[in-house]
């Protein structure tokens, strides 16, 4: 049964990407109603949404997180075929491309002149951010389901089986390795590693969080965000699949059917906790952190108190990307091609612009700048005023 559970899970996952196990059906009477997506209406738009440009850029296939990168004035976008792209972000023109014929599956971090990403082969590369050559290719012990990070001297990556490893920076060269044993079950994907103030900071499919050395991989902090307590195998499940935020000394992580957890990084303690259910990256805007749960419904959880500051419900199961911050704004796309604009204040909507005919899969931001990639591979450069 153990060989067959993870096989049963994996093509829920795929049939249903990353929604609540508790939102299927399997059986039931045929008069028993099965809630929709949330209608979307009209709203007071107060910010716009501008198409400064979009541009094929390769596939995207559901395995891992394929998030793109500004940095300055340049785009870079790895591929989930394998194709590795520097734009303008000023009109979109292509700079340079690369194909080493990987199976992209976790990128792309851009960062001291360098480029890195992880491969469904378990394969770590590093290229030159000025033209795409190749600086060095290394491995782990499993696939990649999310970007590597760097901090200049270390390149640190999470692996599928619990590992995270750190790489010499311009060598490639293994420096360590962490381990964590991974449950029978989990789902398919690992939370996405950062550095802040000086540390890595990442999730793992045990309800654990974890505060590492970046030199050697040491762990300086690991809790508990949620104890896997259920009855079942399925009911266990506790990872952390989305990205953490550390902001004002707190540390806040939060788990699949478990927790939102926030630790006061200066003692070390839990600072406070709520009840929660998330796969996606939590943001920090104007000292509230928002999530979105499995549902779809968003929240805002005050940083230092963990009160609930505000729920808005008008997205519920729209199959919302990861949230991104821009300016006291939160955006996140949905499975109609929409991008919704929140006011981190309150909740309300105050921008919303159909950008695509395709799914919203993954954003990242910078300044006032949005970048969206669609389910069909497509870029969008956005502008919010």
């Amino acid at each position: 049964m153990k060989k067959i559970l993870p096989i049963y899970l994996s093509l829920i996952f795929v049939l249903t990407g990353c929604s609540s196990l508790s939102s299927l059906k399997f059986w039931g009477s045929d008069e028993e109603e099965i809630e929709k997506p949330s209608e979307l209406y009209e709203i007071e738009s107060t910010t716009s949404i501008e198409i400064k440009w979009k541009k094929k850029a390769g596939d995207y296939l559901s395995d891992g997180r394929i998030i793109p990168s500004i940095e300055g004035d340049v785009l870079y976008h790895g591929a989930s075929d394998g194709s590795i792209t520097s734009f303008s972000s000023i009109d979109g023109k292509e700079i340079w491309s690369n194909n080493l014929n990987h199976s992209i599956s976790g990128s792309i971090e851009s960062g001291f002149r360098n480029l890195f990403y992880g491969t469904l082969d378990g394969q770590v590369v590093s290229l030159n951010q000025k033209d795409g050559s190749l600086n060095w290719i290394s491995k782990v012990t499993s696939e990649v389901l999310a970007p590597p990070v760097t901090d200049g001297r270390i390149v640190a990556v999470q692996s599928a089986d619990g590992s995270i490893t750190g790489f010499n920076f311009r060598t490639g060269e293994q420096e360590w390795i962490h381990q964590v044993s991974v449950p029978n079950l989990s789902l398919r994907g690992t939370s996405i590693p950062f550095i802040s103030e000086g540390f890595i900071f990442t999730g793992f499919s045990t309800g654990n969080v974890a505060m590492l050395y970046p030199d050697s991989g040491a762990v300086r902090l690991e809790l508990p965000v949620s104890v896997n307590e259920g009855t079942s195998e399925l009911d266990r499940i506790t990872d952390i699949d989305g990205r953490g935020v550390v902001a004002n000394n707190f540390l806040v992580s939060a788990t699949y059917q478990g927790h939102i957890m926030s630790i006061d990084l200066r003692s070390g303690r839990q600072a406070w906790k709520e009840e929660v259910s998330t796969t996606k990256d939590l943001v920090e805007s104007r000292s509230r952190i928002v999530v979105i749960e499995d549902t779809d419904n968003v929240k805002a959880f005050g940083l230092s108190t963990g009160a609930i500051l505000w729920e808005q419900s008008g997205l519920k199961l729209r199959q919302l990307s990861s949230p991104v911050e821009s300016r006291g704004r939160v955006a996140m796309g949905d499975f109609e091609g929409y991008l919704h604009i929140l006011d981190s204040k309150d909740g309300k909507f105050i921008g919303r612009k159909k950008i695509s005919n395709k799914p919203i899969k993954e954003l990242s931001s910078s300044g006032n700048d949005i970048i969206a990639l669609d389910s069909s591979g497509r870029l969008f450069f956005l502008s919010l005023r």
